[in-house]
């Protein structure tokens, strides 16, 4: 087994035995795997303070064949998230960033763009609080970058513009919305208002201004104005947002997210 390395966020750890951890990471290398970490629980040089929820770290590891886990060698901490560990609201939506990510992707599926989109989101959370339109641009982008991308600026069925006025539906497959003609054919998903439709599609806007042009490979540039978008947005409009993206986020996790129950945002 050679050595390998890699950058990695923690997404979940557990005791196991008297001196070991068992620790689930989403890597840019591998995606999301886990390892087990023998004497992490008393190693004060190869894992202090690393291997902590949310903890962003150089990770080195072997890989051997056929087997479940890998052997973590050692991880040094890149950056500490002082504010989010400092601060309740920050670290509910901390925790949303990795059980979203944790829910959505099987051992060693996803790479790189995931991995990215989470470092980004942290380190948003890290800077300033996060609103309820951080948490759905996060959602969004979470679903094109594990290739669940949603159609929201056309019907998802005929493939026309969606309405201006009136409803369109939330399709239940996750496919993206539909107009109020294909909606009726499909009766399954909820409804939302146009004016919530077009306030989706500007979300879903600034995360493709993140893989696109100048912006390409930054997904901390979908966050950039989600502030403004915050405004814009209105309680009555977040609702209905955060209702369409539970719908589409439903059908590609592996179980409910339960930090976003709790948070209620």
């Amino acid at each position: 087994m050679r050595a390998l390395s890699t950058p990695a966020v923690v997404l979940r750890t557990r005791e196991f035995g008297e001196s070991d951890k068992v620790v689930t990471v989403l890597s840019r290398a591998l995606g999301k795997f886990t390892g087990i970490a023998k004497g992490a629980k008393r190693s004060r040089r190869r894992f202090a303070g690393s291997l902590e929820i949310f903890s962003h770290v150089m990770l080195d590891y072997r890989l051997k064949s056929h087997a479940d886990m890998a052997f973590l060698e050692r991880a040094v901490l890149i950056r500490p998230w002082h504010h989010i560990l400092g601060s309740v609201e920050r670290y509910a939506a901390a925790s949303h960033v990795i059980e979203l990510a944790d829910k959505m992707t099987a051992e060693r599926e996803v790479g790189d763009e995931l991995y990215a989109l989470v470092v980004a989101a942290l380190a948003r959370l890290d800077q300033r609080p996060a609103s309820a339109t951080t948490l759905r641009i996060l959602e969004l982008a979470a679903m094109t970058a594990c290739g669940y991308r949603p159609e929201l600026e056309r019907c998802a069925r005929c493939r026309r513009p969606l309405p201006s006025a009136g409803d369109v539906r939330v399709l239940q497959s996750g496919a993206g919305l539909a107009c109020a003609s294909c909606g009726e054919r499909e009766k399954f998903g909820p409804t939302i208002t146009a004016g919530a439709a077009a306030a989706l599609g500007r979300l879903a806007q600034a995360v493709e201004s993140s893989r696109r042009g100048e912006l390409a490979g930054d997904p901390a540039a979908a966050f950039a104005d989600d502030e403004r978008l915050e405004a814009e947005t209105g309680a009555r409009l977040a609702r209905e947002i955060r209702l369409a993206t539970t719908t589409l986020l439903a059908p590609h996790l592996r179980s409910r997210l339960r930090v976003l129950e709790l948070m209620g945002v």
